[in-house]
């Protein structure tokens, strides 16, 4: 088996001219290895992870197939948008609960009316509160599926927290340091790396498309569950 290194070199060598195996017969099947696209179909699978490694968010998302792509987003959209309809709800259980009475206490010693009911809030800006206000202004909806597009597109907060979560689940050296790459198949437009993790009996298939010229990885269509 070749390591993702010497694949590369193989493709490059086939493209130069030079002849990696003796010559058979004219209908003798040309390999995987040997098609012209392996170079930029191996480049931007390992990119994608180089780039998840080194918290590169912009790189991440253009790595990504079109499908992954809409799909991270729609499912972020739809995660903010639940989390956005339950805040109010908790802030309303909150403001209905009944207060303690202050009890009455020995001179010098601080009344209920001096406590705080409730510890110092964090606020957004990272100031201390003193708790939610009796008339709690309306809060901001949810960024739309453009909105967070937008910002996965820069590397904002939003994808910021997206992949910092996604990385806690997936360590990228596990394909950079420690697997074996093989190509599976090369089309048109279609193509598949096989990842065998050392000490594995079965290769993960990295599913990769060709989309605007280049190629992309299809993180969704390869590791989404159906």
């Amino acid at each position: 088996m070749r390591t993702r290194r010497s694949l590369v070199v193989g493709a490059l060598l086939f493209l130069s001219g030079y002849p990696l195996f003796p010559a058979t017969t004219a209908s003798h099947a040309a390999s995987p290895e040997d098609h012209p696209a392996v170079p930029a179909i191996l480049a931007r699978a390992e990119s994608l992870f180089r780039s998840m490694k080194s918290r590169d968010y912009p790189a991440i998302f253009a790595a990504l197939s079109a499908k992954s792509r809409q799909t991270i987003v729609e499912e972020t959209s739809s995660a903010l948008a639940a989390a956005a309809k339950e805040t109010p709800s908790r802030e309303r259980v909150a403001a209905d609960a009944p207060h303690a009475t202050p009890k009455e206490t020995s001179p010098g010693k601080p009344s209920g009316a001096d406590v705080p009911r409730t510890a110092p809030k964090e606020t957004p800006s990272g100031m201390a509160g003193t708790g939610t206000p009796s008339h709690a202004p309306a809060t901001a909806p949810p960024p739309g599926p453009e909105a967070v597009r937008a910002d996965f597109v820069a590397g904002g907060p939003i994808a910021r927290d997206y992949w910092d979560a996604f990385l806690l689940r997936f360590d990228p050296d596990v394909a950079l340091e420690h697997s074996r790459w093989e190509i599976g198949s090369v089309g048109d437009d279609r193509a598949e790396i096989l990842l065998t993790r050392h000490g594995a009996d079965r290769p993960a298939t990295l599913k990769m498309y060709r989309e605007d010229g280049g190629w992309k990885v299809g993180l969704v269509e390869t590791f989404w569950s159906r």
